[in-house]
């Protein structure tokens, strides 16, 4: 069966100054992100070390929802993340994503390890391995192409993609008024804000990129 492996590190966290802070609120975020995705997890998001954790999941369009939930909740710090695409050499522990390896992880190591090769000057936090190089390189244009428009939001923009996960939206079409509303503005101040922070180009990508990444996984699945 093929998995999607996430690997995920804080970045500069050893200059953080609330540090042990941080970790707890890391510890306590995997456990809501566990059982909210619990039907999709194969083995639970783990803090690895103070600054890193991984997770197994069955493949899913949900994966840039969950991975920008997580990043949401711990900004301002900053979050890489890996993706991995593949199969798994051991068996699963669905106790703690420790102990368990194969393709899917390797892959998700080789992808965090080319965000620090190249980041396109630190715009990029997010990358995808799998073994169909075409899927992979679309992917991450898609990828860095997103984290380039979300580089740019400024506090109040990166308040509308909290506003929407908080609804459990992660598309581009809604409700503008129940979001405004929800941020206390009025509605020709969220399109200006929306049209400004080039959100709905964004969840567009993401959502793409999510599709892309699937269709490398469904036509292996008989395998």
């Amino acid at each position: 069966m093929i998995y999607i492996a996430i690997i995920g590190d804080l970045i500069n966290s050893k200059k953080l100054e609330r540090r042990s802070q941080v970790q707890e609120q890391l510890l306590s975020l995997m456990e809501e992100v566990n059982q909210k995705y619990k039907t999709i997890v194969a083995s639970p998001f783990t803090v690895t070390t103070g600054d890193e954790f991984q997770a197994l999941l069955i493949p899913n369009n949900n994966i840039f929802h969950l991975i920008d939930e997580i990043a949401i909740a711990l900004h301002p710090i900053e979050v890489r993340f890996g993706i991995g695409v593949g199969k798994m050499s051991t068996a699963i522990n669905q106790v703690q994503s420790i102990g368990s390896d194969g393709p899917a992880f390797w892959l998700a190591r080789a992808a965090i390890d080319s965000i620090h090769d190249k980041n396109d000057y630190g715009t990029s936090h997010i990358a995808l391995h799998c073994d169909n190089q075409l899927i992979q390189n679309t992917v991450n244009s898609l990828l860095s192409a997103g984290d380039f428009i979300k580089s740019k939001w400024t506090a109040n923009q990166t308040a509308v993609l909290q506003a929407l996960l908080a609804e459990d939206i992660y598309q581009e079409q809604f409700e503008h008024q129940k979001i405004a509303e929800t941020l206390g503005i009025k509605p020709s101040g969220f399109t200006k804000r929306l049209k400004a922070s080039g959100l709905k180009h964004y969840l567009r990508s993401r959502n793409a990129a999510a599709d892309m990444m699937l269709s490398s996984i469904h036509p292996k699945e008989g395998e």
